[in-house]
């Protein structure tokens, strides 16, 4: 079920808003106010889509944006820019802030929905992608993203994040890494997948919160 988060002070177009996308089905939503609300819900809830209102009581839109890209904790979320703003200036600087799209006040009922449908189109809902923290798998392509952007591995560091992915929660020992990952390579040392995981780490900083290192046992992906 994507997870439509709206942010706007004024709770009449909250509700406008909520109305024209309930035509969408199965949509969840939650509603903030002000940038510290909706701060608020990021933190601790995985948002799919923001609705945001670029004009708030306590700043501007895009200040939510740079705390989102700051936190790699939370997956990024697509971003429509919401506002009364009408010069082309504004409309460039909300999608170099990082917004997908751009809605002026008022808005078409049409227009909103056409564009939501198209961005949770775009939500990984398949078993050949994998999402988690920011880290985006896609395993038929062997491609990887992080933070949206896609990142160039070697085979083994593709295989290695891919089966961490698929073992959330679990300890994996060095052993048991070497015969999945370096199946091919009979002399290879438990060097080698310490050092696979010293360049992931580097290429995905995330990895250094959540891939834990259990000395003498292996490794854990929390």
């Amino acid at each position: 079920m994507p997870k439509i988060l709206i942010v706007e002070d004024v709770q009449e177009t909250r509700e406008l808003l909520k109305l024209i996308l309930s035509k969408l089905d199965n949509l969840f939503f939650w509603e903030a106010s002000s940038l510290e609300e909706a701060t608020s819900i990021t933190n601790k809830e995985e948002v799919d889509i923001i609705l945001l209102d670029f004009n708030l009581p306590d700043g501007n839109g895009s200040q939510l944006i740079k705390t989102l890209k700051k936190n790699p904790k939370t997956n990024l979320p697509f971003i429509v820019a919401i506002t009364a703003e009408t010069s082309q200036e504004s409309v460039n600087k909300s999608l170099e802030s990082g917004c997908e799209y751009y809605v002026k006040k008022p808005f078409d009922s049409e227009e909103i929905q056409i564009r939501i449908k198209k961005l949770i189109a775009r939500l990984p809902e398949d078993k050949n992608i994998l999402k988690y923290k920011n880290i985006c798998i896609y395993k038929d392509e062997n491609i990887v993203t992080y933070l949206n952007e896609k990142l160039i591995l070697s085979k083994h560091e593709f295989e290695l994040l891919l089966m961490f992915m698929l073992n959330k929660g679990l300890l994996l020992t060095r052993e048991k890494i070497l015969d999945e990952v370096w199946y091919d390579n009979f002399d290879v040392s438990d060097k080698a997948v310490d050092q696979c995981i010293k360049r992931l780490r580097k290429k995905i900083p995330i990895l250094n919160e959540i891939l834990i290192s259990k000395r003498g046992f292996g490794y854990i992906f929390e």
